[in-house]
């Protein structure tokens, strides 16, 4: 009697889809609007004026009226003082109780004059300076409130994630099996 064996292996289908990862971002937008500044200038070129006329003043070159002026104070005290001289000159004439003449004393004074020296420097005043023009600068307010005139949008970001997660099917194609039969043949036996 013969036995006959026959087996069938077992077959497995595997289908995988790999994972994906699928990233996709836009960027955040600022956009700011302000409103410039402005700024007025407004440039005189420097002058400098030099007034010398009270240095001149002082050195005797003066102006028409101040020089009539001055003649006039300086003729009013020569005749203040001629005028206090003549009067003393009077005063002791008439003091006959003195017993002197007083003549011949204001005949020597008068002859012999006393004339007082001294030395100055000039010009004894300093001229005036005056510097006038320059830079004028005016600014105009751009803004007002917290924000001083800049105005802001912003557009977020966006961050947009897509994910497929892999996956791995298994089929059984075939199963696994094992068949065993008799098979009738002839029998031997072999002493």
């Amino acid at each position: 009697m013969a036995i006959s064996i026959t087996h069938t292996d077992a077959k497995l289908d595997i289908e995988t889809t790999r994972s994906m990862l699928s990233i996709q971002s836009r960027q955040a937008e600022l956009d700011l609007r302000h409103k410039e500044a402005k700024v007025d200038v407004h440039t005189e070129l420097p002058r400098v004026e030099i007034d010398q006329y009270e240095c001149f003043a002082t050195s005797g070159l003066m102006g028409p009226n101040d020089l009539t002026r001055s003649e006039a104070q300086r003729a009013m005290q020569q005749a203040l003082e001629y005028t206090a001289k003549v009067a003393g000159d009077g005063d002791s004439m008439a003091a006959i109780e003195n017993r002197t003449s007083p003549l011949p004393d204001i005949a020597e004074r008068d002859a012999y004059p006393e004339h007082e020296f001294g030395i100055d420097y000039m010009p004894k005043a300093r001229p005036r300076i005056t510097v006038t023009g320059g830079i004028k600068m005016a600014s105009q307010r751009n803004g007002d409130g917290i924000s001083n005139g800049v105005e802001g949008t912003i557009t977020p970001g966006d961050l947009k994630i897509n994910y497929t997660p892999g996956q791995v099917r298994i089929n059984m194609q075939q199963y696994a099996s094992i068949n065993i039969k008799n098979v009738p043949k002839g029998f031997n036996t072999v002493i």
